[in-house]
């Protein structure tokens, strides 16, 4: 029930989110924006809106960790739609994620202290559109590759995740029957407890668990 709950939310947020990269758009008959108008819509949020999504991006990480990832994030309705064609896993390591967010740290703060466009100077349309094209292609054969191992938001909400005050935890009841990992979407060792910082609260391993064991708590340490 939940799973389908969050499907539906994710294609509504993948929709409203293309509306607003695009600068809104319409059908039959009526006026269609340019697709590379994202200059001029998304990336002006990293001038603007940086500090306010700032602060919400860690309040929302030191609640609630990775929830960004698995309930708000437009690609995670893309991943859920492919998630039953991609059977491989890709051994990458999980830490190259952190390299790449401090790379965008620094690029995002060159772009707003020296005024450089980041989206037309630095990252060319064309070149952001094959990137994007490149994300869901190795999705397609290694699942949530991108979001385990080469995100920047990723690497930023697991790094909050470690001190976020609601997270999972297993209880004892459980029997390490391992069905948990087997649903996971982000490739976590949940029976054993392992790496739950990385947990996007997908709810998945909460409802495949037999035992009732999985758990979402109040933790302050």
């Amino acid at each position: 029930m939940i799973q389908d709950v969050r499907r539906l939310f994710l294609t509504f947020v993948l929709v409203v989110s293309v509306m607003y990269v695009t600068d809104g758009f319409a059908a039959f008959g009526h006026y269609f924006s340019d697709f590379f108008k994202v200059e001029g819509a998304f990336f002006q949020v990293y001038s603007a809106e940086m500090k306010v999504l700032l602060l919400a991006s860690v309040f929302l990480g030191l609640s609630f960790g990775r929830v960004f990832c698995g309930w708000l994030c437009p690609l995670a309705a893309v991943f859920n739609f492919l998630a039953p064609m991609s059977r491989r896993r890709a051994n990458v390591d999980k830490r190259l994620k952190y390299v790449i967010l401090a790379a965008v740290a620094l690029l995002l703060y060159y772009s707003t202290t020296t005024g450089l466009s980041f989206a037309s100077e630095i990252t060319p349309r064309y070149v952001a559109l094959g990137g994007l094209f490149a994300i869901v292609l190795s999705s397609l054969v290694y699942g949530r590759v991108f979001c385990t191992s080469f995100c920047p938001l990723g690497g930023w909400f697991s790094l909050l995740g470690k001190l976020a005050v609601f997270r999972l935890r297993i209880g004892e009841e459980c029997t390490t029957c391992e069905r948990c990992n087997r649903v996971c979407e982000m490739n976590l060792d949940v029976a054993h407890g392992r790496e739950l910082h990385e947990c996007s609260l997908c709810w998945a391993c909460v409802e495949e668990c037999p035992y009732k064991a999985i758990k979402l708590r109040f933790i302050l340490s």
